[in-house]
């Protein structure tokens, strides 16, 4: 067998990387990321081994998949929040799931969720009063969870203060790879692990009430005929809406705050709407807007809300040339894969450009925005729809400016900051 993978660069006695990762985890991993397409490191008693390059990235989501597993890491963080839902499972237990789901997903659902898309757009920029300033955080996240309440489980949660909203800070408090209650179990009593648990507590009792009311055509529909047990199903709702809603309520925040920083994309996007539309867009209309695609991709490949993607191998394998143990969590980076200078051109520049005409010509693997293999995210299609279509709604009503450039920071997804504000024009 080969050798391990290098040790990343700031290893301290005792307590390995983990400093480095808590202080600021994001340019730490793009630092490591240059290192070497592998490189080892030791965070709070964990071996994970990152992985930055194209082909072991696609070894690990594709090529191996069968020999890898969600990692550790993943289970712990999330298992009492979602149980045994799809994003846990394995095997077998894994693909009947999948299976069980996917049709909601499928293509004849997608005219269905741009209409809500549209629709709810409409009414909240039609609330918006022209020279103020708003929330893009506060905003996209209402939108982006009404859209999937509805498309999802046929619950018209406008205007409802909900669970989700109540529930998502101490959730993500706890997920915060800058906190270190990410790095304890739950039942240490640290204040973040105590306020986890009531939320998770909260999430479960109105999701209970949820499956309780029963479902037609929703996905909720679908599981009951199916015959998931009440648990099941609430966990799935919990996995689906909250995973589905933080990330894509990241991904149109990033974008109008991209936007908002580049008045000449802005300006060209909607000359581009206004001569291909004729009214509101529809999921029909998508195929002919190549700037808002190439808006929305240049998006997704700055912030990747799945900015990180954990996977173990279930025996000792070969990943990149090097030897990798059983059970080490290994860690595919979208977000240094996308920035990755000898793959793309001015990595860190906003240019929507480079995906007209041929596109970027790297590596498919250099570019995950919803991850790879047979774990492919299952409502991506779904939640690209929703992105391009509320950027399209958003720019034919107002012009904008963002009140600071866009800012992120690596909580279990990536996480915008909540200063960011559009101004809007007169």
């Amino acid at each position: 067998m080969s050798e391990r993978p290098p040790v990343a660069s700031g290893r301290r006695p005792l307590v390995g990387h983990t400093p480095a990762l808590l202080r600021d985890p994001l340019a730490t991993i793009q630092r490591w990321g240059r290192e070497d397409a592998l490189v080892r490191v030791r965070v709070a008693g964990r071996t994970m081994v990152l992985v930055t390059a194209p082909d072991p990235a696609r070894q690990v989501l594709a090529t191996d998949s069968d020999s890898y597993q969600k990692a550790e890491i993943v289970r712990e963080r999330l298992g009492t929040l979602q149980g045994n839902s799809l994003v846990l499972m394995e095997g077998a237990q894994w693909r009947e799931r999948r299976q069980t789901l996917q049709p909601a997903f499928g293509p004849e659902k997608l005219p269905a969720t741009g209409s809500l898309t549209t629709t709810y757009t409409r009414e909240m920029v039609e609330r918006w009063e022209p020279g103020s300033s708003v929330s893009v955080v506060e905003q996209t996240r209402t939108l982006v969870l009404a859209v999937l309440a509805e498309a999802l489980f046929g619950l018209d949660l406008r205007g409802e203060r909900t669970p989700i909203h109540e529930a998502a800070a101490d959730v993500l408090a706890r997920l915060d790879l800058r906190s270190p209650s990410a790095y304890l179990p739950e039942w240490v009593p640290t204040p973040t692990n105590w306020r986890f648990r009531r939320a998770v507590s909260t999430l479960h009792d109105r999701l209970d009430a949820v499956v309780e009311e029963g479902g037609d055509e929703s996905l909720l529909g679908r599981m009951q005929a199916a015959g998931l047990s009440a648990t099941a199903m609430r966990d799935e709702l919990i996995a689906l809406l909250f995973a589905g809603y933080d990330s894509t309520a990241t991904a149109l925040s990033c974008t109008l705050g991209l936007l908002g920083t580049h008045p000449g994309v802005q300006a060209d996007l909607r000359d581009e709407l206004d001569a291909t539309l004729d009214g509101e867009p529809t999921t029909a209309d998508l195929s002919e807007l190549e700037l808002l695609d190439a808006v929305v991709s240049e998006s997704l490949r700055l912030y990747p809300p799945q900015y990180l993607l954990f996977r173990e191998p279930t025996a000792e394998t070969t990943l990149g040339g090097y030897s990798v143990a059983a059970g080490t969590t290994v860690v595919v980076a979208p977000w240094v894969l996308h920035r990755d200078p000898e793959r793309w051109t001015a990595p860190t520049a906003f240019r929507p450009g480079r995906w007209l005409d041929d596109g970027p010509q790297s590596p498919e693997y250099a570019y995950l925005p919803y991850g790879g293999g047979p774990r492919y995210c299952l409502g991506a299609t779904m939640a690209d729809r929703l992105l391009r279509l509320a950027v399209a709604v958003v720019c034919q009503h107002h012009e904008f400016r963002a009140s600071e450039p866009v800012s992120v920071t690596a909580g279990p997804t990536l996480s915008v900051a909540e200063s960011l504000r559009l101004e809007l024009g007169d």
